[in-house]
Protein backbone atom coordinates (compact mmCIF):
# COMPACT_ATOMS: atom_id res chain seq x y z
CA UNK A 1 0.00 0.00 0.00
CA UNK A 2 1.35 3.45 -0.94
CA UNK A 3 2.45 5.46 2.07
CA UNK A 4 1.00 8.92 2.60
CA UNK A 5 3.30 11.92 2.78
CA UNK A 6 2.62 12.13 6.52
CA UNK A 7 3.71 8.53 7.02
CA UNK A 8 6.83 8.91 4.85
CA UNK A 9 8.03 11.97 6.78
CA UNK A 10 7.22 10.32 10.11
CA UNK A 11 9.19 7.20 9.21
CA UNK A 12 12.13 9.34 8.06
CA UNK A 13 12.29 11.20 11.36
CA UNK A 14 11.65 8.04 13.34
CA UNK A 15 14.60 6.31 11.64
CA UNK A 16 16.87 9.27 12.38
CA UNK A 17 15.87 9.21 16.06
CA UNK A 18 16.23 5.44 16.41
CA UNK A 19 19.62 5.46 14.68
CA UNK A 20 20.90 8.18 17.01
CA UNK A 21 21.33 10.70 14.20
CA UNK A 22 18.93 12.89 16.19
CA UNK A 23 20.09 12.50 19.78
CA UNK A 24 17.90 12.74 22.86
CA UNK A 25 17.29 16.41 23.73
CA UNK A 26 17.81 17.63 20.16
CA UNK A 27 15.37 20.36 19.17
CA UNK A 28 13.44 19.47 16.03
CA UNK A 29 13.01 21.98 13.23
CA UNK A 30 10.21 24.51 13.58
CA UNK A 31 7.01 23.70 11.71
CA UNK A 32 7.86 26.30 9.07
CA UNK A 33 11.41 24.95 8.57
CA UNK A 34 10.20 21.35 8.45
CA UNK A 35 7.47 22.30 5.95
CA UNK A 36 10.07 23.86 3.67
CA UNK A 37 12.54 20.97 3.98
CA UNK A 38 10.03 18.19 3.38
CA UNK A 39 7.85 20.07 0.91
CA UNK A 40 4.78 19.55 3.06
CA UNK A 41 2.07 21.76 4.53
CA UNK A 42 2.17 22.88 8.14
CA UNK A 43 -0.87 20.69 8.76
CA UNK A 44 1.09 17.62 7.66
CA UNK A 45 4.03 18.56 9.89
CA UNK A 46 1.74 19.15 12.90
CA UNK A 47 0.39 15.63 12.39
CA UNK A 48 3.90 14.21 12.01
CA UNK A 49 5.16 15.87 15.20
CA UNK A 50 2.06 14.85 17.14
CA UNK A 51 2.64 11.31 15.92
CA UNK A 52 6.25 11.43 17.16
CA UNK A 53 4.93 12.53 20.55
CA UNK A 54 2.34 9.72 20.57
CA UNK A 55 5.10 7.18 19.88
CA UNK A 56 7.30 8.53 22.67
CA UNK A 57 9.92 9.86 20.27
CA UNK A 58 9.47 13.56 20.99
CA UNK A 59 7.89 15.92 23.47
CA UNK A 60 6.52 19.43 23.18
CA UNK A 61 7.70 22.31 25.31
CA UNK A 62 5.14 25.11 25.37
CA UNK A 63 6.45 28.16 23.55
CA UNK A 64 9.72 26.44 22.64
CA UNK A 65 9.07 23.62 20.19
CA UNK A 66 9.52 19.86 19.89
CA UNK A 67 12.48 17.90 21.29
CA UNK A 68 13.71 14.33 20.84
CA UNK A 69 12.88 12.59 24.09
CA UNK A 70 14.16 9.00 23.96
CA UNK A 71 14.81 6.05 21.72
CA UNK A 72 11.84 3.96 20.71
CA UNK A 73 11.52 0.52 22.34
CA UNK A 74 13.06 -2.31 20.37
CA UNK A 75 9.81 -4.29 20.29
CA UNK A 76 7.48 -2.66 17.79
CA UNK A 77 3.80 -2.37 18.66
CA UNK A 78 1.22 -3.92 16.31
CA UNK A 79 0.30 -1.74 13.36
CA UNK A 80 -3.40 -1.73 14.24
CA UNK A 81 -2.61 -0.53 17.78
CA UNK A 82 -0.28 2.17 16.46
CA UNK A 83 -2.89 3.42 13.97
CA UNK A 84 -5.57 3.45 16.66
CA UNK A 85 -3.33 5.40 19.03
CA UNK A 86 -2.58 8.00 16.38
CA UNK A 87 -6.21 9.15 16.40
CA UNK A 88 -6.78 9.60 20.13
CA UNK A 89 -4.53 12.56 20.94
CA UNK A 90 -7.59 14.61 21.88
CA UNK A 91 -8.71 11.85 24.26
CA UNK A 92 -5.26 11.81 25.87
CA UNK A 93 -5.36 15.50 26.73
CA UNK A 94 -8.93 15.26 28.01
CA UNK A 95 -7.74 12.63 30.49
CA UNK A 96 -4.38 14.19 31.38
CA UNK A 97 -5.80 17.75 31.63
CA UNK A 98 -2.63 19.78 30.82
CA UNK A 99 -4.77 22.75 29.68
CA UNK A 100 -6.31 25.65 31.56
CA UNK A 101 -9.14 26.43 29.09
CA UNK A 102 -11.12 23.33 28.07
CA UNK A 103 -13.38 24.60 25.28
CA UNK A 104 -12.84 21.40 23.29
CA UNK A 105 -13.34 18.93 26.15
CA UNK A 106 -16.07 16.34 25.69
CA UNK A 107 -17.63 16.45 29.17
CA UNK A 108 -19.42 18.97 31.38
CA UNK A 109 -17.40 20.42 34.29
CA UNK A 110 -17.18 18.16 37.33
CA UNK A 111 -18.81 20.90 39.40
CA UNK A 112 -21.96 20.48 37.31
CA UNK A 113 -22.24 16.82 38.16
CA UNK A 114 -23.00 14.84 41.24
CA UNK A 115 -19.77 15.37 43.19
CA UNK A 116 -20.66 12.97 45.97
CA UNK A 117 -22.75 9.84 46.06
CA UNK A 118 -24.40 8.53 49.21
CA UNK A 119 -22.73 5.59 50.92
CA UNK A 120 -24.71 2.40 50.47
CA UNK A 121 -24.75 -1.09 51.81
CA UNK A 122 -25.40 -3.77 49.23
CA UNK A 123 -28.49 -5.86 49.98
CA UNK A 124 -28.04 -9.55 50.66
CA UNK A 125 -27.18 -11.40 47.47
CA UNK A 126 -25.53 -8.44 45.74
CA UNK A 127 -22.04 -8.97 47.14
CA UNK A 128 -21.08 -11.53 44.49
CA UNK A 129 -20.67 -11.24 40.74
CA UNK A 130 -24.40 -11.13 40.02
CA UNK A 131 -26.15 -11.58 36.68
CA UNK A 132 -24.09 -10.99 33.52
CA UNK A 133 -26.92 -8.74 32.33
CA UNK A 134 -26.13 -6.43 35.26
CA UNK A 135 -27.90 -5.35 38.43
CA UNK A 136 -31.63 -5.99 38.06
CA UNK A 137 -32.61 -2.90 40.07
CA UNK A 138 -30.78 -0.61 37.63
CA UNK A 139 -32.08 -2.46 34.57
CA UNK A 140 -35.61 -2.04 35.91
CA UNK A 141 -34.99 1.71 36.24
CA UNK A 142 -33.67 1.90 32.68
CA UNK A 143 -36.59 -0.11 31.33
CA UNK A 144 -39.09 2.13 33.15
CA UNK A 145 -37.49 5.22 31.57
CA UNK A 146 -37.79 3.69 28.10
CA UNK A 147 -41.42 2.71 28.64
CA UNK A 148 -42.19 6.25 29.81
CA UNK A 149 -40.76 7.47 26.48
CA UNK A 150 -43.08 5.13 24.58
CA UNK A 151 -40.42 2.47 23.86
CA UNK A 152 -41.46 -0.94 25.11
CA UNK A 153 -38.48 -2.46 26.92
CA UNK A 154 -37.97 -5.21 29.47
CA UNK A 155 -34.98 -5.71 31.81
CA UNK A 156 -34.06 -8.82 29.77
CA UNK A 157 -33.24 -6.55 26.82
CA UNK A 158 -30.73 -4.50 28.83
CA UNK A 159 -27.06 -5.25 29.50
CA UNK A 160 -25.10 -2.93 31.76
CA UNK A 161 -21.51 -2.07 30.79
CA UNK A 162 -18.45 -0.15 31.93
CA UNK A 163 -19.64 2.97 30.14
CA UNK A 164 -20.75 3.60 26.56
CA UNK A 165 -17.28 2.91 25.14
CA UNK A 166 -17.31 -0.56 26.66
CA UNK A 167 -20.69 -1.15 25.03
CA UNK A 168 -19.20 -0.13 21.66
CA UNK A 169 -16.34 -2.56 22.26
CA UNK A 170 -18.80 -5.38 22.89
CA UNK A 171 -20.74 -4.61 19.71
CA UNK A 172 -17.58 -4.52 17.61
CA UNK A 173 -16.31 -7.77 19.14
CA UNK A 174 -19.67 -9.49 18.66
CA UNK A 175 -20.56 -8.43 15.12
CA UNK A 176 -17.32 -7.78 13.21
CA UNK A 177 -14.23 -9.59 12.03
CA UNK A 178 -10.96 -8.15 10.65
CA UNK A 179 -11.50 -6.96 7.09
CA UNK A 180 -15.23 -6.27 7.52
CA UNK A 181 -16.62 -2.88 6.53
CA UNK A 182 -19.03 -0.86 8.67
CA UNK A 183 -20.59 2.57 8.23
CA UNK A 184 -20.15 5.57 10.54
CA UNK A 185 -21.26 9.19 10.82
CA UNK A 186 -18.93 11.67 9.09
CA UNK A 187 -18.14 13.84 10.99
CA UNK A 188 -18.57 11.40 13.84
CA UNK A 189 -17.32 10.06 17.17
CA UNK A 190 -13.54 9.85 16.79
CA UNK A 191 -12.84 7.25 19.57
CA UNK A 192 -15.07 4.86 17.60
CA UNK A 193 -12.74 5.25 14.62
CA UNK A 194 -9.83 4.20 16.83
CA UNK A 195 -11.69 1.15 18.11
CA UNK A 196 -12.43 0.04 14.57
CA UNK A 197 -8.81 0.51 13.53
CA UNK A 198 -7.70 -1.52 16.52
CA UNK A 199 -10.05 -4.32 15.45
CA UNK A 200 -8.81 -4.00 11.84
CA UNK A 201 -12.33 -3.20 10.67
CA UNK A 202 -12.76 -0.88 7.69
CA UNK A 203 -15.18 2.03 8.05
CA UNK A 204 -16.87 4.27 5.51
CA UNK A 205 -18.22 7.69 6.38
CA UNK A 206 -21.85 8.68 5.79
CA UNK A 207 -22.20 12.47 5.49
CA UNK A 208 -23.93 13.97 8.51
CA UNK A 209 -26.34 16.78 7.66
CA UNK A 210 -28.22 19.15 9.99
CA UNK A 211 -31.17 16.70 9.87
CA UNK A 212 -29.15 13.52 10.38
CA UNK A 213 -27.24 11.01 8.21
CA UNK A 214 -27.72 11.34 4.44
CA UNK A 215 -30.14 8.43 3.68
CA UNK A 216 -29.18 8.18 0.00
CA UNK A 217 -25.48 7.97 0.79
CA UNK A 218 -26.30 5.41 3.48
CA UNK A 219 -28.19 3.22 1.03
CA UNK A 220 -25.46 3.38 -1.63
CA UNK A 221 -22.69 2.59 0.86
CA UNK A 222 -24.62 -0.24 2.55
CA UNK A 223 -25.19 -1.97 -0.79
CA UNK A 224 -21.70 -1.33 -2.15
CA UNK A 225 -19.86 -2.60 0.93
CA UNK A 226 -22.35 -5.20 2.18
CA UNK A 227 -22.23 -3.37 5.48
CA UNK A 228 -24.07 -4.98 8.36
CA UNK A 229 -23.53 -2.23 10.96
CA UNK A 230 -24.13 1.52 10.92
CA UNK A 231 -22.91 3.54 13.93
CA UNK A 232 -24.76 6.81 14.47
CA UNK A 233 -26.19 9.10 17.15
CA UNK A 234 -29.84 10.13 17.15
CA UNK A 235 -29.74 13.06 19.56
CA UNK A 236 -27.36 16.03 19.87
CA UNK A 237 -24.70 14.23 17.86
CA UNK A 238 -21.02 14.47 18.71
CA UNK A 239 -19.58 16.67 17.21
CA UNK A 240 -22.27 18.58 15.28
CA UNK A 241 -24.81 18.92 18.11
CA UNK A 242 -27.61 18.11 15.63
CA UNK A 243 -30.30 15.45 16.00
CA UNK A 244 -32.04 13.17 13.51
CA UNK A 245 -35.37 14.57 12.33
CA UNK A 246 -38.41 12.32 11.87
CA UNK A 247 -38.33 11.94 8.03
CA UNK A 248 -34.62 11.13 8.13
CA UNK A 249 -35.16 8.60 10.91
CA UNK A 250 -37.79 6.81 8.81
CA UNK A 251 -35.44 6.79 5.80
CA UNK A 252 -32.50 5.42 7.82
CA UNK A 253 -34.58 2.57 9.22
CA UNK A 254 -35.95 1.79 5.75
CA UNK A 255 -32.38 1.35 4.49
CA UNK A 256 -31.57 -0.81 7.52
CA UNK A 257 -34.51 -3.10 6.68
CA UNK A 258 -33.69 -3.31 2.98
CA UNK A 259 -30.01 -4.06 3.60
CA UNK A 260 -30.51 -6.23 6.71
CA UNK A 261 -28.28 -3.88 8.66
CA UNK A 262 -28.11 -3.22 12.40
CA UNK A 263 -28.07 0.42 13.51
CA UNK A 264 -25.99 1.18 16.60
CA UNK A 265 -27.37 4.34 18.21
CA UNK A 266 -24.77 5.63 20.67
CA UNK A 267 -26.53 8.29 22.73
CA UNK A 268 -24.52 9.63 25.70
CA UNK A 269 -27.21 12.25 26.35
CA UNK A 270 -30.12 9.86 26.43
CA UNK A 271 -31.05 11.09 29.93
CA UNK A 272 -30.62 14.82 29.25
CA UNK A 273 -34.15 16.30 29.24
CA UNK A 274 -35.37 18.59 26.50
CA UNK A 275 -33.08 17.48 23.66
CA UNK A 276 -34.92 17.78 20.36
CA UNK A 277 -34.94 15.07 17.70
CA UNK A 278 -36.18 11.55 17.01
CA UNK A 279 -34.71 8.48 18.64
CA UNK A 280 -34.46 5.64 16.16
CA UNK A 281 -35.55 3.14 18.81
CA UNK A 282 -38.81 5.07 19.25
CA UNK A 283 -39.74 4.04 15.69
CA UNK A 284 -37.97 0.69 15.50
CA UNK A 285 -38.66 -0.71 19.01
CA UNK A 286 -35.27 -2.47 18.87
CA UNK A 287 -35.95 -4.65 15.83
CA UNK A 288 -32.78 -3.43 14.10
CA UNK A 289 -31.56 -0.82 16.58
CA UNK A 290 -29.09 -1.40 19.40
CA UNK A 291 -29.27 1.53 21.80
CA UNK A 292 -26.25 2.54 23.85
CA UNK A 293 -26.55 4.87 26.84
CA UNK A 294 -24.22 6.24 29.50
CA UNK A 295 -24.26 7.92 32.90
CA UNK A 296 -20.86 9.53 32.36
CA UNK A 297 -22.25 12.78 30.92
CA UNK A 298 -24.87 13.23 33.66
CA UNK A 299 -23.47 11.75 36.89
CA UNK A 300 -19.69 11.40 36.60
CA UNK A 301 -17.19 10.02 34.07
CA UNK A 302 -15.40 8.23 36.91
CA UNK A 303 -18.40 5.95 37.56
CA UNK A 304 -17.78 4.23 34.20
CA UNK A 305 -21.29 2.92 33.87
CA UNK A 306 -23.47 2.57 30.81
CA UNK A 307 -25.73 0.08 29.09
CA UNK A 308 -27.03 -1.27 25.82
CA UNK A 309 -30.56 -2.21 24.85
CA UNK A 310 -31.37 -4.69 22.08
CA UNK A 311 -33.85 -7.36 21.15
CA UNK A 312 -33.71 -10.22 23.69
CA UNK A 313 -31.63 -12.68 21.66
CA UNK A 314 -28.94 -10.08 20.90
CA UNK A 315 -28.98 -8.86 24.50
CA UNK A 316 -28.45 -12.41 25.76
CA UNK A 317 -25.47 -12.93 23.44
CA UNK A 318 -23.97 -9.59 24.51
CA UNK A 319 -24.37 -10.53 28.18
CA UNK A 320 -22.57 -13.80 27.49
CA UNK A 321 -19.73 -11.97 25.72
CA UNK A 322 -19.50 -9.50 28.59
CA UNK A 323 -19.25 -12.43 31.03
CA UNK A 324 -16.42 -14.03 29.03
CA UNK A 325 -14.44 -10.78 28.77
CA UNK A 326 -15.03 -9.16 32.18
CA UNK A 327 -17.18 -11.58 34.24
CA UNK A 328 -19.54 -8.72 35.12
CA UNK A 329 -19.82 -4.98 35.59
CA UNK A 330 -19.77 -3.37 39.04
CA UNK A 331 -22.87 -4.14 41.10
CA UNK A 332 -21.72 -1.58 43.65
CA UNK A 333 -21.62 1.24 41.08
CA UNK A 334 -24.91 0.14 39.57
CA UNK A 335 -26.58 0.11 42.99
CA UNK A 336 -25.33 3.67 43.59
CA UNK A 337 -26.92 4.79 40.33
CA UNK A 338 -30.15 2.90 40.97
CA UNK A 339 -30.45 4.51 44.40
CA UNK A 340 -29.83 7.95 42.89
CA UNK A 341 -32.63 7.34 40.38
CA UNK A 342 -35.09 5.89 42.89
CA UNK A 343 -34.43 8.69 45.41
CA UNK A 344 -35.05 11.34 42.70
CA UNK A 345 -31.56 12.81 43.16
CA UNK A 346 -30.82 11.88 39.57
CA UNK A 347 -33.91 13.73 38.36
CA UNK A 348 -32.91 16.89 40.23
CA UNK A 349 -29.44 16.69 38.73
CA UNK A 350 -30.83 16.24 35.21
CA UNK A 351 -33.01 19.32 35.52
CA UNK A 352 -30.20 21.38 37.03
CA UNK A 353 -27.83 20.35 34.25
CA UNK A 354 -30.46 21.19 31.65
CA UNK A 355 -30.98 24.69 33.06
CA UNK A 356 -27.26 25.51 33.31
CA UNK A 357 -26.50 24.13 29.87
CA UNK A 358 -29.30 26.13 28.24
CA UNK A 359 -27.94 29.33 29.74
CA UNK A 360 -24.33 28.64 28.80
CA UNK A 361 -25.25 27.57 25.26
CA UNK A 362 -27.34 30.68 24.68
CA UNK A 363 -24.52 32.95 25.85
CA UNK A 364 -21.92 31.00 23.89
CA UNK A 365 -23.90 31.21 20.65
CA UNK A 366 -24.35 34.95 21.13
CA UNK A 367 -20.59 35.36 21.61
CA UNK A 368 -19.87 33.33 18.48
CA UNK A 369 -22.29 35.45 16.48
CA UNK A 370 -20.70 38.69 17.71
CA UNK A 371 -17.29 37.44 16.60
CA UNK A 372 -18.62 36.43 13.19
CA UNK A 373 -18.31 32.64 13.61
CA UNK A 374 -21.03 30.49 12.05
CA UNK A 375 -22.32 27.13 13.22
CA UNK A 376 -22.70 24.05 11.04
CA UNK A 377 -26.34 24.18 12.18
CA UNK A 378 -28.25 25.32 15.26
CA UNK A 379 -27.62 22.71 17.99
CA UNK A 380 -30.57 20.66 19.21
CA UNK A 381 -30.14 21.59 22.89
CA UNK A 382 -27.21 19.29 23.62
CA UNK A 383 -23.66 19.80 24.86
CA UNK A 384 -21.89 20.42 21.55
CA UNK A 385 -21.70 22.89 18.71
CA UNK A 386 -19.75 22.59 15.46
CA UNK A 387 -18.22 25.95 14.60
CA UNK A 388 -16.84 26.90 11.19
CA UNK A 389 -13.51 28.70 11.26
CA UNK A 390 -12.55 31.35 8.70
CA UNK A 391 -11.67 30.01 5.24
CA UNK A 392 -7.98 29.52 4.62
CA UNK A 393 -7.17 28.39 8.15
CA UNK A 394 -6.04 24.90 9.07
CA UNK A 395 -7.98 23.64 12.09
CA UNK A 396 -5.16 21.35 13.23
CA UNK A 397 -2.68 24.21 13.10
CA UNK A 398 -5.15 26.49 14.92
CA UNK A 399 -5.49 23.84 17.62
CA UNK A 400 -1.70 23.61 17.92
CA UNK A 401 -1.38 27.38 18.38
CA UNK A 402 -4.19 27.34 20.97
CA UNK A 403 -2.42 24.56 22.87
CA UNK A 404 0.66 26.75 23.23
CA UNK A 405 -1.58 29.21 25.10
CA UNK A 406 -3.06 26.51 27.34
CA UNK A 407 -6.35 26.32 25.41
CA UNK A 408 -7.75 22.93 24.42
CA UNK A 409 -9.59 22.95 21.09
CA UNK A 410 -11.19 20.00 19.30
CA UNK A 411 -10.33 20.47 15.59
CA UNK A 412 -12.94 19.26 13.12
CA UNK A 413 -10.37 17.17 11.24
CA UNK A 414 -10.24 14.70 14.14
CA UNK A 415 -13.92 13.91 13.66
CA UNK A 416 -13.64 13.22 9.93
CA UNK A 417 -13.17 9.73 8.55
CA UNK A 418 -10.46 10.97 6.19
CA UNK A 419 -8.66 12.82 8.98
CA UNK A 420 -9.03 16.04 7.03
CA UNK A 421 -11.81 18.61 7.13
CA UNK A 422 -13.13 20.09 3.89
CA UNK A 423 -13.78 23.24 5.86
CA UNK A 424 -11.81 24.32 8.95
CA UNK A 425 -14.01 23.69 11.98
CA UNK A 426 -13.94 22.93 15.68
CA UNK A 427 -16.26 21.26 18.16
CA UNK A 428 -17.09 23.37 21.18
CA UNK A 429 -18.47 22.26 24.52
CA UNK A 430 -21.07 24.89 25.49
CA UNK A 431 -20.53 24.18 29.19
CA UNK A 432 -16.86 25.21 28.91
CA UNK A 433 -16.68 28.17 26.53
CA UNK A 434 -17.38 31.00 28.98
CA UNK A 435 -13.76 32.00 29.40
CA UNK A 436 -12.39 35.32 28.17
CA UNK A 437 -9.10 33.67 27.15
CA UNK A 438 -10.96 31.45 24.69
CA UNK A 439 -12.74 34.37 23.05
CA UNK A 440 -9.56 36.46 23.01
CA UNK A 441 -7.90 33.65 21.07
CA UNK A 442 -10.80 33.45 18.62
CA UNK A 443 -10.49 37.17 17.90
CA UNK A 444 -6.96 36.57 16.61
CA UNK A 445 -8.39 34.25 13.94
CA UNK A 446 -10.73 36.77 12.33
Amino acid sequence: MTQSKTERIFQTLRQRIESGDLAEGTKLMSLRQASDQFGASKNVMVTVYDKLVAHGLARSRRGSGFYVTRLAPSIAEPTNLREASDTVSLLHVQLDRPYTVLAGDGRPPESWMMTSMPAITLPAGEGGYGSPHGLLALRECIAATQVAAGIMTTPAQIVTTFGANNALDLVIRRFTRPGDTVLVDDPGYYPLFSKLKLSEVNFVGIPRTPTGPDPKALELAAKKHWARLFFTQSLAQNPTGCSIELPTAHAVLKVADQCEMLVIDDDPFIDLPGVRGTRLAALDQFRRVIQIGSYSKILSPSLRSGYLIAEPEIAASMAELKMILAVNSSSHTERLIAEAILSRRFEKLRLSLRKRLDRERREGMQQMERLGFRLFAPPDDGLYGYVHLPEGLDDMEVSHHAAQKGILLAPGSLFRVSGQSNRPSMRVNWSRVQDSRFYSFLRTLT
